[in-house]
């Protein structure tokens, strides 16, 4: 089990973020590739599924990514 790891609300959201953007770039752009799940597998430190679901909706992270990547 990994060690739990206390971060700033700014801290997380932007490590929920990073992993978003790395997953979305993975599937060559595609927004609808991953899931909640596979945002927080992919979070250093690791995350679950319900921290990424109290950060942001889907469709919020979804936006935000497609924002981010759009600049």
């Amino acid at each position: 089990m990994p060690k739990r790891v206390r971060m700033s609300p700014e801290g997380r959201r932007e490590v929920i973020i990073k992993a978003a953007i790395a997953l979305t770039r993975e599937a060559d752009g595609c927004l609808d590739s991953w899931s909640r799940q596979d945002v927080a597998s992919k979070c250093i430190p690791p995350t679950s599924p319900e921290t990424v679901k109290h950060y942001f909706s889907q469709p919020d992270l979804r936006e935000t990514v497609r924002v981010l990547l759009d600049k």
